[in-house]
Formats: structure tokens, sequence, C-alpha cells
């Protein structure tokens, strides 16, 4: 709690173990939230796209091989 100030229990929002007031609470908040979205967002883009490709890949080289095979 940056503030020190004393709260009562009904009043305190815990937080990893920790009571804080309100306004430490929306600072803290506002601190977690981060950036923008837009690199998480690319980056599952990618993976998703990367992994599409690698599942068509490996059908596609099921396939062939089941065929040699009869």
């Amino acid at each position: 709690m940056a503030c020190r100030k004393v709260v009562c229990q009904e009043c305190a929002t815990e937080w990893d173990g920790i009571n804080y007031c309100v306004a430490c609470l929306a600072a803290r908040r506002g601190a977690a939230r981060g950036g923008s979205p837009f690199v998480a967002w690319s980056m599952l883009a990618v993976a998703s796209a990367a992994l599409a490709w690698l599942s068509v890949r490996l059908m596609v080289w099921a396939g062939v091989f089941v065929t040699s095979l009869l």
C-alpha cells in the first residue's frame, strides 16, 4: 500500500495478500494493464498460420505415405 492510509477491513480490497485502499488499488490496476495488445494478437495470428501450414503438410505427407504402402 503506497499511501499507508489505515483502511477498515470492509473498505479494503486484498491483492496478493495485501489490503489496498481504493486509490492505491486503482493505481496498481492501471500499472498492471500494460501496453497495446497488438503484439500479442499478431503473434497469435502468426502462430495460428504456422500451425495450420504444418498440419496441412503433415496431412499431405501422411496421405502420400499411406498410398505408398498400399
